[in-house]
């Protein structure tokens, strides 16, 4: 299934000279000021706390404070040690546990303090997702002729938007060839790349490219998720994420689907690929 992303914020800040970068659960707190207004929105089942690098201070659970600040009532766990693929795999754990049927509401942060390799700023990221149809963007038609997902128009309180359709992790030398398989046969391609991944190597057709920006490691490419996603919807086909880990020469994707685009997707994003991916 897909879960579509419901909202993206970030927060950045450089620390000043003397001063301690930001806590994790100050940038939370920060994340969280951040998020729009949702009376209506389901409060998560699932929330999971992403950093590649220990809190510089302070020895708070910040998992547990998150999900105390978002409702209480969901599954919690932090990740770390991952590199800048653990956003990456956070979100691969989302899809499998909304596959379940228990929940299908994840809330993600990426948090990254500022002064730590390859992150100059302090800066946090927050996901939110939903349930968007269950069959990887895809949407029946109505007999008005409109898109119908399963809770009414355009799927949840009829919205569209873009939709996580698959994570993958493959070798740094096969992502050209898993780039080029993601042109869609219809509409463009956008790659999102982290710092260090090299531009040259993306499909010469319907394909642009976007770099993060080098002030950050994990965070890199969620901030211009975040900062973007609107603008892209309609524009794009398909957007890929990605990021290397240089230390062990994997590249991570993260692939989300314009559940607007009429088009047929692509493969991979079949029951069958969910399945082989994971």
């Amino acid at each position: 299934m897909s879960l579509r992303l419901r909202s993206a914020v970030e927060h950045v800040e450089t620390p000043a000279v003397g001063v301690a970068p930001p806590q994790h659960t100050e940038l939370v707190e920060r994340l969280l000021a951040r998020v729009p207004e949702e009376p209506d929105a389901p409060a998560p089942d699932l929330v999971a706390l992403v950093y590649a690098v220990a809190d510089p201070q302070g020895h708070k659970t910040t998992a547990s404070h998150l999900n105390h600040r978002t409702g209480g009532a969901a599954h919690g766990f932090a990740l770390t040690d991952q590199g800048v693929g653990g956003p990456f795999i956070a979100l691969r754990v989302a899809r499998a546990y909304a596959r379940t049927g228990r929940g299908t509401a994840p809330l993600v942060a990426v948090v990254e303090s500022g002064g730590t390799a390859g992150a100059s700023a302090a800066s946090g990221v927050l996901l939110r997702l939903d349930g968007s149809d269950g069959r990887d963007g895809r949407r029946e038609v109505d007999g008005a002729g409109g898109r119908r997902g399963p809770d009414g128009p355009d799927g949840p309180e009829g919205r569209g938007g873009l939709a996580l359709a698959d994570t993958v992790a493959v070798p740094v030398d096969r992502l050209a060839q898993a780039w080029a398989e993601l042109v869609p046969e219809k509409g463009r391609l956008l790659l999102v790349l982290g710092p260090g991944t090299d531009p040259g190597a993306a499909p010469a057709e319907r394909t642009d490219v976007r770099t993060a920006p080098a002030d950050s490691s994990c965070t890199a490419v969620w901030r211009l998720l975040a900062q973007e996603a609107e603008s892209w919807r309609g524009r794009y086909a398909t957007v890929a994420l990605c990021a290397v880990d240089t230390a062990t020469g994997t590249g991570h994707l993260a692939v989300l689907r314009d559940l607007d685009d009429e088009s047929e997707p692509p493969a991979g994003s079949t029951e069958e690929e969910e399945a082989r991916h994971g």
